[in-house]
């Protein structure tokens, strides 16, 4: 049996910082909108990259908004390639984030007495040039 290769690059913790719904009505949206705002902060000494990602939601009538603004932090081990270095922080951290933030949306809408908003699962490969651009280097 082989051994399992370790990653180069962990994800450590993540918190929700913000979380708003606003609903001026009972109904069940027909269709939702969803934006994200990617923000990235590499700590180049520590190895360390933290990911402020906000989402929000809402739907064609703006009768529901969600926003949820999180933060997660990722720890980079050893030497990477300026390659490997760009594919896990602009397109991992934030696949590795979503299924999280998937969740807290999921429980957070049905505690909140309404049905359930279950956001589908999202390729999010094309936050890589936002993210990107929005990354900082400490």
């Amino acid at each position: 049996m082989s051994e399992a290769i370790k990653s180069a690059f962990k994800f450590e913790k993540y918190s929700i910082l913000r979380s708003v719904i606003n609903r001026k009505s009972d109904e069940t949206p027909k269709s939702l909108q969803i934006g994200f705002e990617p923000k990235g902060t590499h700590f180049k000494n520590d190895g360390r990259f933290e990911l402020s990602l906000k989402v929000r939601i809402e739907d064609e009538s703006k009768n529901l908004q969600v926003e949820v603004d999180s933060i997660a932090t990722y720890v980079l081990e050893g030497e990477v390639s300026d390659k490997m270095l760009n594919t896990f922080f602009y397109i991992n951290a934030p696949a590795i984030l979503f299924p999280y933030i998937r969740a807290y949306i999921a429980t957070l809408t049905t505690l909140s007495g309404m049905a359930p908003i279950n956001l589908p699962t999202l390729n999010l490969t094309q936050l890589a040039p936002e993210l990107e651009k929005n990354t900082h280097w400490v």
